[in-house]
């Protein structure tokens, strides 16, 4: 076990740093994100790291927040496809810019004791890992950083999209919904091992009156759970059997997700 609990420590880099952009001499600017594997060694502490330990690959900024006065909330994403082996990761440093020292570590954030599993881009099942740094920015106005261009849509810009495709009357290649559903989906229950997923993968099923296996499921969550379905990995791909549907996931969420369920049926011609 790691000798420091998870979660996000300022470096004495970025402390120093806040002390600089409040004497007005530079602006607070985030440059990168950097991700490791290894742990810290011995004789320094996330506040004294100087990068991530165990480097493997940055990171993409993918937003910047201010869920609070005096903090900071930085996204940092990583797509499977920019990672050529799989790996657990155990930190996270967010870079700004110093007026005197160049790019410094800003934030630390110490995953040790819950590592995540990092799939590779050989993986058959894709993954996009998401996480959630808080920078303290003490009294600082204004915050700025170097989004990736390649990051992946914000939240907003998805619904959008969604909401356009299920608009198209073309979209749906002929199906026609026959119900919609509330659809409470469980934290206990989950299991590994069905035949048509591959390895590792997490699936739950869910009893649903009168359901077949002829129909086909499209399962909406709640904006207000998009935080939670988004933690355990729920995929997009559902599957419907007979007097229920099933679920998969990269793990079994921390709490029961609110969501809805659509039926469709092919026309009988």
């Amino acid at each position: 076990m790691s000798k420091f609990e998870d979660g996000s420590y300022g470096s004495l880099t970025g402390i120093a740093l806040i002390g600089k952009v409040l004497a007005g001499r530079c602006q607070m600017h985030y440059t990168k994100a950097a991700v490791g594997n290894g742990t810290i060694p011995e004789g320094l502490t996330p506040k004294t790291m100087t990068g991530p330990a165990g480097y493997v690959m940055d990171a993409q900024i993918a937003a910047v927040s201010n869920p609070v006065d005096g903090e900071c909330q930085v996204t940092v994403r990583i797509k499977s496809e920019s990672v050529e082996s799989g790996f657990y990761l155990t930190n996270i440093v967010l870079f700004a810019e110093d007026p005197d020292d160049g790019e410094v570590p800003y934030t630390y954030l110490c995953l040790e004791n819950e590592p995540e599993w990092i799939r590779p881009a050989s993986s058959v099942v894709g993954k996009l890992a998401t996480f959630d740094l808080i920078a303290a920015v003490g009294d600082v106005d204004t915050v700025t950083a170097v989004i990736d261009p390649e990051a992946i849509a914000t939240i907003g810009e998805v619904e959008q999209a969604i909401l356009e495709h299920n608009n198209d009357p073309a979209a749906h290649g002929g199906l026609s919904s026959i119900e919609e559903r509330s659809l409470t989906i469980p934290k206990t229950g989950w299991d590994i091992g069905a035949s048509e997923a591959p390895a590792g993968v997490y699936y739950v099923d869910i009893p649903l009156d009168s359901v077949t296996e002829a129909l086909i499921p499209i399962v909406n969550v709640q904006p207000k759970q998009l935080a939670t379905a988004k933690k355990c990995g729920l995929y997009p791909v559902c599957r419907t059997l007979s007097g229920g549907i099933r679920l998969y996931a990269e793990k079994a969420p921390e709490s029961e997700i609110t969501a809805t369920v659509v039926l469709m049926k092919e026309p009988e011609n």
